[in-house]
């Protein structure tokens, strides 16, 4: 409770309309997401396309959100936290099949949990046996956000 106040985290509703026409050439099949923080929480409404994850030999994978539940996603954050214990998900969200296309709109809500970017975040079970240090939780989500934009801590 010490590392969170009222403003740290959010809740976002994100619309994907159903695709018009095809993608363009030459684009990838879906764009995948920087994992900066601690859990993402998702409510999603299942339709075509969507969600996929990287699994560790590397494949992507559909994720089918379970009925009337939730598909949770960890960060790069809460793996370091954890000392790797919980692994950190790769994920895209990718087009829908071109004869399920009419009927792909979709709406996800994403709930955002994060610390307060003072907070210093430990692994669990101190610095004696993990190859992490300790870490400022706002000064590593921005080096993240700026290594997965291709910026310098300079821009």
């Amino acid at each position: 409770e010490a590392f969170f106040d009222g403003r740290s985290s959010s809740l976002r509703v994100i619309n994907y309309p159903a695709p018009e026409g095809e993608p363009a050439p030459g684009s990838a099949p879906g764009r995948s997401a920087p994992r900066l923080r601690l859990p993402t929480i998702l409510r999603s409404s299942g339709a075509p396309g969507g969600l996929q994850v990287r699994d560790r030999g590397g494949e992507w994978v559909d994720v089918a959100p379970p009925a009337g539940g939730f598909i949770v996603n960890i960060g790069d954050l809460m793996a370091r936290w954890t000392n790797d214990r919980w692994v950190s998900t790769l994920h895209r969200v990718v087009n829908p099949p071109a004869e399920r296309r009419v009927e792909s709109r979709r709406q996800s809500l994403v709930f955002f949990h994060n610390p307060r970017a003072d907070a210093v975040i430990e692994p669990v079970g101190g610095t004696g046996d993990t190859e992490y240090e300790p870490v400022v939780a706002g000064d590593y989500v921005l080096a993240k956000a700026n290594e997965a934009f291709g910026l310098s801590t300079a821009d």
